[in-house]
């Protein structure tokens, strides 16, 4: 993800004073939004936190959590575990404020950027030097279900909703809202672009020719992984068109060399023991169990032997408290993530042993077992 807070002079043509960035009106509306986020994140969630285990179910649920229970009686569990979290009002407060920042995101972030519509236009269209690589686009390519008929994250008409997403997340909601953290998996105050670094930091080897980033998006990612192995040659795929043209342009702004095409991630078109490495962020809980599978396949096809795969995505609920399972539970019914619950009572490291992936490692690296890492190797 890249945040501006304002865009450099260099952008600008000679002599032009183009005013960037938002209004007052707008730019003041997301701050509270995000101060909001983080304030219900530090100032009640801790409190709930408290209650919750004060309570006798809740005392119960957090002595006996093992990372042995099975996924049905896992389930079970975190079920139990919002129940006991709903009965607190503290809890249910820090919910209401979480879900009217999801909604309001939004509502104002688009406002917001519709009021400088002709400035952020004439940025987008402004020529920026080639820098190699390629977009190819498939308007023949048709999403599957679960991706089309989703408002991800609670965005009107989904990734592909509005066209103007790429400056409303780069100028407003990224560096408003979201750098606050406390969302999701994410926690208050934790800085996601140094998690993405953090989660590349990890893979084993010091060289990779070549990389693979299913679901790139808008190439946050392959960004990261440029800052950690600059020599390497970046590719990856995605649905949305959207975030491909934003992402490629991005790039090239950054004068980063991209190769991005619009296909599935479980039948890329890639050819067999292409890449020496592939990479996801956030991805995992965006896929169903059964996509997820298909996806893992066919980056096992396209790996060389002895190439490395790393996923970064929210902790399974086997790792966390009770609490912290049912703050993650309630995305699925509350900010449109219906796979999220999924992937977190996924076990990813059996899956990809399943595939063929050998010598596979999961851990966490940051606070609240987030970014949680899991990372396997092709066999030679």
């Amino acid at each position: 993800m890249t945040f501006f807070t304002k865009v450099d002079s260099s952008t600008l043509q000679p002599g032009e004073a183009q005013p960037f960035g938002l209004t007052q009106r707008g730019r003041s509306g997301l701050e509270m939004l995000g101060t909001l986020q983080r304030f219900a994140g530090e100032a009640y969630r801790p409190k709930a936190l408290s209650n919750f285990r004060a309570d006798p179910d809740g005392a119960e649920l957090t002595r006996t959590q093992s990372q042995d229970h099975p996924a049905d009686e896992m389930r079970r569990r975190v079920k139990r575990a919002t129940a006991v979290a709903e009965r607190d009002p503290i809890y249910r407060l820090e919910r209401f404020f979480q879900r009217y920042v999801g909604e309001e995101n939004y509502a104002r972030g688009i406002a917001a950027v519709e009021e400088r519509r002709q400035v952020f236009e004439a940025f987008l269209a402004r020529p920026v030097d080639h820098t190699g690589g390629v977009l190819e686009l498939d308007d023949t390519l048709v999403p599957p279900r679960y991706y089309s008929d989703v408002e991800w994250h609670l965005e009107p008409g989904g990734w592909d909703g509005y066209d103007l997403y790429g400056p409303m997340f780069g100028f407003a909601l990224g560096p408003l809202v979201f750098r606050h953290g406390g969302y999701a998996a994410v926690p208050v105050g934790a800085d996601i672009i140094e998690h993405r670094l953090m989660a590349i930091r990890e893979l084993p080897k010091a060289h990779y020719q070549r990389v693979f980033e299913p679901g790139c998006g808008g190439v946050s990612t392959l960004s990261a992984f440029n800052k950690v192995h600059p020599e390497t040659e970046l590719h990856g795929c995605d649905l949305s068109p959207l975030l491909l043209k934003n992402g490629y342009k991005l790039a090239q702004r950054q004068g980063l060399t991209v190769h991005l095409k619009q296909a599935d991630a479980i039948q890329t078109g890639e050819p067999d023991a292409h890449y020496d490495a592939v990479v996801t962020y956030a991805l995992q809980h965006e896929l169903p169990p059964k996509a997820n599978l298909a996806m893992f396949k066919e980056m096992f096809r396209i790996l060389k032997p002895g190439g490395d795969i790393l996923l970064g995505d929210p902790p399974p609920f086997r790792v966390v408290d009770p609490f912290h399972a049912a703050v993650l539970a309630w995305e699925d019914d509350n900010r449109a993530e219906p796979f999220f619950s999924a992937a977190c009572l996924a076990d990813w490291e059996q899956t990809l042993r399943d595939v063929g992936f050998e010598d596979v490692k999961a851990y966490a690296l940051g606070e609240d077992c987030y970014p949680w890492i899991t990372r396997a190797t092709k066999p030679l």
